[in-house]
């Protein structure tokens, strides 16, 4: 029995699963940035591209292709988008500016971008009854819902166009 959580949730407003939503925000802030300092600014955009054109090329497969499983339409998706990254050497010529000294702050935010569009991406694919199962209501709706979907899903590629200063 957990005698402090109601007590927190009638004073504070708290959820109960707000350590659940905390646990998932730190793990996800902590593997955006590995993300990010990981694959390096070239092939951080070229995965925001790639993501785009995968999107796109689901969106357009037939149905009756994606109807074999709950998973196939985001497997389809990881699969597109690891061989689009695979094969996409130099493809797109758009990266983060390396001058001045504002990179770090510039490779920060687009990997905590790009990670959030690929979350969004994948648990918007995936049928809701699924990821009921393994996120709370919170992370869903941050992720999920359709607003935040448009948001992930336009956000990086408006903020590419601020960051992306080559011509300093």
């Amino acid at each position: 029995m957990m005698a402090g959580i109601p007590f927190l949730e009638n004073i504070a407003g708290l959820s109960k699963d707000a350590s659940a939503d905390l646990s998932f925000f730190f793990l996800f802030a902590a593997l955006s940035l590995a993300l990010g300092f990981f694959l390096g600014r070239f092939k951080l955009i070229n995965i925001l591209i790639n993501a785009y054109i995968a999107l796109a090329f689901i969106s357009v497969l037939p149905e009756s292709a994606l109807a074999l499983s709950d998973y196939a339409k985001p497997g389809a998706f990881v699969a597109l988008l690891v061989v689009l990254t695979a094969i996409d050497k130099r493809l797109f010529d758009l990266h983060i500016s390396s001058a001045g000294s504002d990179l770090f702050w510039r490779l920060i935010v687009m990997s905590l971008l790009v990670s959030g569009m690929l979350t969004s991406m994948l648990l918007s694919l995936l049928p809701g009854t699924v990821t009921s199962g393994f996120v709370t209501e919170h992370v869903a709706f941050v992720f999920a819902s359709p607003l935040a979907s448009i948001i992930w899903f336009a956000i990086p590629i408006l903020t590419l166009l601020f960051i992306n200063n080559r011509l300093k």
